[in-house]
């Protein structure tokens, strides 16, 4: 880094580099694991590796300093190429403003376009076996006289048209409903995705006001968009393309069965296998508010921090040219959030409580509209957790803990196998709520 030249705000700053690396992950599961006996899907092996060369270039400008209306009013940005050994070039920049109109309000504002290459999961990884839930088969209800493009796409396949005579119409029993399986792979020919995004806020920072001198608060709304997302096409999203005959080629992704075996039907679906592709696009808007405050209480200090979070919109397109899904307001994707942290340090202690609220959320729309319900017509309620932890430090490269996770024993929603959401024998959301329920710790750090 170094200066160009010296404003009467300051000198302005660059910085000028270059870097190159080489990544390489591997993950290696036992041979019980790998085959899928240990109780649990089966996880290959994924191994994989690549390199890439960067070079960028920063400045910041300090336009303004110590005038009315401009205690400060900086200028950054910056840019970056960078040369990958598997998406090939790529480049990425940002430019924003920093403006201090006076010392209690800093109003920021940046602009940016960044690019991020697929990691080596999503290059490499070979099939992994899961059992998908909440899927709807399209060809439910076909006879062998109904007429439309799914009819006749469902009636090439063989198995269908045996269930169809046994029947009389396509019909499926809950074995084959829970019986759907699949495989998520890698896709070796992925390319880059770029993000578009704006981001504007402010912070408050009162002073010389008794009482709201002790708070900050931060307001902050971006808006991002995603095109070439790098996104796992949604196996209801391949049923329906394949079916209604809008992208034939998805149906080498499915499998049903040939005959009627044990429980299952001829022409049930067997396997529905996807991977990640470079999606037609992904979009998100919102707005975070942070209100923060500190106060020194008897021997010790309090601070508290409180964020609320909120999507005005979000959605995903899962191919180039397709309808947009939203997943703002679904599970997995709430319109709101909270979280609260307080906590309390006095010499060698510090005990420390937080609160996440997560808002209530529907079940997949497009879901809900194949049985014909409204889009939000049935979804869950809203949870919310609290954590707490004790720690003392008996000297400076010691520290001695003890805590609680989900403190109530707050149980998860339940949103049951065949609903979207379903994460195999959690019979909730496990990545959105907590499927465990209170958990006790203790432990220690050590500093060398």
């Amino acid at each position: 880094s170094g200066e160009l030249l010296d404003l009467p705000a300051g000198p302005v700053g660059i910085a000028i580099g270059g870097e190159y690396r080489e990544e390489f992950s591997r993950d290696e599961f036992d041979p019980l694991q790998q085959a899928g006996l240990n109780a649990g899907n089966a996880i290959p092996r994924t191994e994989g590796e690549y390199d890439v060369s960067e070079g960028y270039f920063e400045f910041n400008v300090p336009f303004l300093k110590d005038l009315p209306f401009a205690e400060q009013l900086d200028l950054r940005a910056a840019v970056r190429q960078s040369d990958y050994s598997t998406v090939g070039s790529a480049t990425s920049w940002n430019a924003g403003i920093n403006w201090a109109p006076n010392s209690t309000i800093r109003i920021r504002a940046t602009r940016a376009d960044a690019i991020r290459a697929p990691n080596i999961g999503e290059l490499f990884s070979p099939p992994s076996q899961t059992f998908p839930t909440g899927l709807v088969d399209p060809c439910i209800g076909v006879t062998a006289t109904s007429v439309g493009d799914v009819d006749d796409n469902c009636r090439l396949d063989q198995g269908v048209l045996d269930n169809i005579a046994e029947n009389g119409s396509f019909q499926l029993t809950q074995s084959d409903i829970q019986g759907v399986s699949g495989f998520n792979r890698g896709n070796p020919d992925l390319g880059e995705e770029t993000g578009r995004s704006w981001t504007v806020g402010a912070v408050i920072t009162p002073e010389g006001i008794p009482v709201i001198e002790d708070f900050s608060l931060t307001l902050d709304y971006y808006k991002i968009k995603i095109t070439d997302a790098i996104v796992s096409t949604p196996r209801q999203f391949i049923l329906d393309q394949c079916y209604s005959g809008a992208d034939p080629s998805l149906c080498s992704f499915v499998t049903r069965r040939t005959a009627f075996t044990g429980n299952n039907s001829a022409g049930a679906l067997e396997f529905i296998d996807t991977g990640p592709t470079n999606s037609g696009g992904l979009e998100a808007e919102g707005y975070d508010i942070t209100l923060s405050y500190f106060q020194l209480i008897g021997p010790g200090q309090f601070t508290a921090d409180l964020t609320y979070s909120h999507v005005l919109e979000g959605f995903v397109v899962p191919l180039p040219g397709a309808d947009a899904d939203p997943y703002a307001g679904e599970i997995g994707g709430s319109d709101d959030r909270a979280y609260l942290s307080l906590g309390y340090t006095w010499g060698d202690f510090a005990l420390s409580w937080r609160t996440s609220y997560i808002g209530p959320a529907d079940l997949d729309d497009q879901f809900l509209t194949s049985f014909g319900f409204e889009p939000g017509s049935a979804g869950v309620g809203s949870v919310t957790y609290h954590d707490m932890q004790f720690k003392w430090y008996p000297a400076d490269q010691y520290e001695v803990y003890v805590g609680a996770n989900n403190v109530f024993d707050k149980e998860p929603p339940p949103i049951i196998s065949g609903l979207p959401g379903n994460v195999t024998g959690t019979e909730t959301a496990a990545g959105i709520y907590d499927p465990i329920g209170r958990q006790v710790y203790a432990g220690a750090r050590i500093k060398f």
